[in-house]
């Protein structure tokens, strides 16, 4: 089951990670074109089916991460780095929602330079419609909405790196006190080693001085022998 799970998450986020990249690239290729020209509609219309559809990748990928948070189908480290994943790729893909709209807006007034009064205008989808104040305040509200989220998404991705760090601190810590228990039990066994090996010298000499002792008794008792027989 972990391995399935682990290959669904690198597939689906592989290809929500192509998909931003090719975005990214048609917006490029969008500014650099006439909001005029057939192909500069195109790269809109293109634009704005991969920012649905990344969307909808994201919101299924989040799925499968709760999935395996809940059944922990993967190591607890994994999952850390896939939760960072998630975050980093949603925070992008506001980026580039944001980028789209203010690119779409800067075209179309660049298109207009006839306009005197103040004025912004919407994408190519919704008819070229000018937008009243209540309206452009509006937006730059939700502008500043989705960029205080994006913030509060990349505190939490910090968040969660440094409490990541400090469990990796801690099992580094663990380590060291495991080797350094293991490095005194090394030293005990070795003192007890040198004292075995210290009592059995001394039991070896003992044993060796007992031996001289008989010899000289036995030669003093053939010496005995010999004189008084």
């Amino acid at each position: 089951m972990a391995l399935v799970d682990h290959d669904s998450w690198d597939i689906e986020y592989e290809g929500c990670e192509r998909l931003r990249h090719q975005l990214l690239v048609h917006l490029n290729q969008r500014q650099q074109l006439n909001p005029k020209d057939a192909k500069y509609l195109q790269l809109t219309a293109s634009v704005k089916s991969g920012l649905e559809q990344l969307g909808k990748d994201v919101n299924h990928l989040k799925v499968v991460l709760d999935n395996a948070v809940t059944w922990e189908t993967s190591p607890e480290e994994e999952l850390q780095q896939r939760r960072i994943d998630f975050d980093r790729l949603t925070f992008q893909l506001r980026e580039i929602n944001e980028k789209f709209v203010n690119s779409s807006r800067s075209n179309v007034l660049a298109a207009s330079p006839g306009v005197s009064s103040p004025s912004v205008w919407q994408d190519q989808g919704s008819g070229n419609a000018p937008m009243d104040v209540d309206t452009l305040k509006l937006r730059q509200a939700e502008m500043l909405e989705n960029q205080n989220r994006g913030l509060d998404a990349l505190s939490a991705t910090l968040s969660r790196q440094r409490v990541l760090a400090t469990q990796l601190g801690n099992e580094v810590e663990d380590q060291n006190n495991i080797l350094d228990n293991l490095a005194d039990a090394m030293d005990r066994v070795e003192n007890g080693v040198q004292r075995e090996t210290q009592s059995i010298g001394q039991v070896n000499r003992r044993d060796s001085t007992w031996g001289y002792w008989l010899v000289i008794i036995a030669l003093f008792v053939a010496i005995i022998v010999v004189i008084f027989v």
